[in-house]
């Protein structure tokens, strides 16, 4: 819930937004199917009357604002695609009547090297601040929690008046800094919560175990913007004694899903997205692995329809036991550029690259890099347990999961270049994957 130069009545638009968001949570599924349907007809009609981009998408598309009344009758309407967004985001998507001297204006992270901008409208912002809070607070957040997160220093705003009283009111521990720096503050502070990269909280307790520090001790670990694999979870878990839960979401929307302490899934925000699992095409079925194209429902500043943000998810329809009506994401598979494809097409989820290296003794850290369907480079920093024969066994290990065609090339270096926002991913590809 950070600043955006908005009046102070944002803050008061916020907690009762939160409110309402926190009781839409447990409307039946029946319920929160009609809300959102209602969210979206009228997000449909208002970009097709009030954005160039929208009004023009849709006359090619031979499709008009009626055709859309149902989330099953998005498939009606042609994607949005990142390229698109990157061209258009302050320009043609933009609303009329928008001023973007009164937006909060940010960027994704550019991982691409192209970041892109993004924009929303006082309204918007309030919305989304209100939505990222509930899954906050219904893991562990209170009013005056000491609330600490790892994030992009580029990103960081200034308080706003209610946060100077100690309510809501994160403290913003810089990824950048080395972890000396971020243990220092981090013992002096003393958070409830802690929350942010997946791969900064993982170097933290890392730092943590190593050192025998007792006084950092959140009561709730919460991470976002990055895969969290299994083993992370299991070893941050181990360190700070807790459960801890993941976000899922994107600059270009927030907040879109959440677990909750049952961990039987991740609750979708269907009262601010639609989000579409699509298989060669078509929707795909509970329990089928899935491309994830979003549809916001609040941002009237920069409405994004069918937008396919190029991440992978696998969608459930079972009811999670805590009795909420937010329907549950069951698996997150990470980006699309993530997945790699061996030569005989094969497609591998990120997962597999911790499941390959975490075996491996001398591997302290890595990061697979696929140029080629038949070339994988992979960097590594070793600890103290490498040995000549650790480069070997990483590419036995490898091909014999990929293939023996596909050539493994194994780099030693003092450590892993992060992407320009700070995050440090473990596997992208330079190979375009149809997933």
């Amino acid at each position: 819930l950070s600043g955006t130069g908005v009046s102070d009545m944002g803050a008061v638009n916020t907690f009762r937004l939160l409110l309402q968001a926190r009781r839409n949570q447990w409307l039946k599924p029946a319920e929160l199917e009609e809300l959102q349907e209602k969210r979206l007809r009228a997000m449909v009609r208002h970009a097709y009357d009030n954005t160039e981009f929208y009004h023009h998408k849709f006359k090619e598309a031979g499709i008009r604002p009626e055709d859309i009344r149902t989330v099953d009758d998005l498939k009606k309407v042609p994607y949005t695609t990142k390229d698109e967004l990157r061209k258009n985001s302050t320009g043609s998507m933009i609303a009329r009547g928008v001023d973007l001297g009164e937006c909060l204006i940010t960027e994704t992270s550019g991982s691409t090297g192209i970041p892109t901008k993004v924009v929303y409208d006082p309204p918007a912002n309030d919305f989304s601040k209100a939505i990222n809070l509930r899954s906050h607070i219904e893991n562990g957040l209170t009013l005056t929690s000491k609330w600490a997160i790892f994030g992009d220093p580029h990103h960081f705003q200034k308080p706003r008046w209610f946060q100077k009283f100690g309510i809501f009111s994160p403290r913003w521990i810089s990824v950048f800094d080395p972890v000396e720096k971020q243990v220092e503050f981090l013992q002096e502070f003393k958070p409830d919560v802690l929350g942010g990269y997946a791969s900064s909280i993982l170097l933290l307790a890392r730092a943590v175990e190593e050192r025998g520090i007792t006084d950092i001790a959140p009561k709730a670990v919460i991470s976002t913007s990055e895969l969290l694999d299994p083993s992370t979870r299991e070893y941050i878990d181990s360190v700070f004694n807790v459960r801890m839960v993941d976000h899922f979401g994107c600059v270009e929307l927030n907040r879109t899903a959440w677990e909750c302490s049952e961990h039987a899934g991740y609750h979708i925000d269907v009262d601010a997205v639609v989000m579409e699992f699509i298989s060669d095409g078509e929707a795909a079925a509970p329990g089928e692995r899935g491309e994830i194209v979003y549809t916001g429902l609040y941002n009237y500043a920069m409405p994004l329809i069918r937008y396919r943000i190029e991440d992978v998810g696998v969608p459930s329809d079972e009811m999670c036991p805590c009795g909420r009506g937010l329907p549950l994401m069951k698996l997150i598979e990470g980006r699309s550029d993530s997945f790699m494809q061996s030569p005989d097409g094969r497609i591998f989820s990120p997962i597999v690259w911790t499941l390959i290296m975490r075996q491996i003794p001398g591997v302290g850290q890595f990061k697979a890099i696929q140029e080629r369907k038949d070339l994988v480079r992979i960097l590594v920093v070793r600890d103290q347990a490498f040995i000549e024969a650790t480069a070997r066994q990483i590419v036995h290990d490898v091909q014999e999961v990929m293939g023996e065609e596909v050539h493994v090339d194994v780099e030693v270096v003092e450590e892993i270049p992060e992407d320009p926002s700070g995050k440090v991913r473990c596997a992208v590809s330079k190979v375009a994957v149809q997933i």
